[in-house]
Parts: structure tokens; C-alpha cells; sequence
């Protein structure tokens, strides 16, 4: 059991739970939408947890672009004020959340290999290039 979500959203396999994130939840707001970078709400359709889906890419000349899809739970009164933000979107206030609480993760650096795993470590939120 986890403080926020269910077992589909939330559940201990981090491989699961994001393959159903990228699926099956329903996007709410569209606050940021680039190329290389977009900011959403989304809400999960089994038991209502709301998220912010964070998907950042920082392109190189090798053509190894670095991609990073972070899925933070987040509150009622958290959705309200980001929702409020739009594409003003306090991203020192994202990280800030997503570095305080267990938060998916699909990380695939650079000449590196590709993590997906649940994380609880500081979370810096940044538009990719």
C-alpha cells in the first residue's frame, strides 16, 4: 500500500505501474506542450490519484537524446494550484514536490541505460533543448 494511488497506479513493480501511467491515465490539463518538453495533469481512472507528468528531452549531436518521464502524485489543493499556473508553471515548485514524496520515473540518459524505477530523491525540473 502506498500513501498515494492504488495498486494499478502506484503499485510496487515500477515497470507495471508505468506502462499503465502512459496508457491509461486520463489527461486533466495541458499546462506545458513543446517538442522537448511538456508538463500535464492527469488523473488515474481506478481510484482518482491525480499526477504531474513531467517528460523532459535534452537532444545531442550523437543522436543519443536524453529522455526523462517523471509521474509525481499530487494532492487536490496541489492540482488546483498548477492547474491555476497553466503554462506559468512554477517548475522549482514541481520539483519541489516530486523530491519530498515516492514519484515514477523513467530515466534514459545519454549513452546510458534506460531506469524505470519508483524514486524518493531531490527531483530538478527543467525544459529540455
Amino acid at each position: 500500500m502506498t500513501e498515494f494511488g492504488c495498486a494499478r497506479c502506484s503499485g510496487e513493480d515500477a515497470l507495471t505501474a508505468l506502462a499503465f501511467c502512459t496508457t491509461r491515465l486520463d489527461k486533466t490539463h495541458r499546462l506545458v506542450e513543446r517538442s522537448r518538453f511538456s508538463v500535464s495533469l492527469r488523473r488515474c481512472p481506478e481510484c482518482g490519484q491525480s499526477f504531474a507528468a513531467i517528460f523532459t528531452e535534452f537532444v545531442d549531436r550523437a543522436g543519443e537524446d536524453a529522455q526523462y518521464f517523471e509521474f509525481v502524485p499530487l494532492t487536490t489543493a496541489e492540482v488546483s494550484s498548477l492547474a491555476a499556473q497553466g503554462a506559468q508553471v512554477d517548475l522549482a515548485e514541481l520539483g519541489a514536490l516530486g523530491s519530498v514524496r515516492r514519484r515514477l520515473s523513467s530515466s534514459w540518459p545519454t549513452g546510458g541505460e534506460k531506469e524505470i524505477a519508483w524514486r524518493t530523491d531531490s527531483l530538478s525540473v527543467r525544459e529540455g533543448h
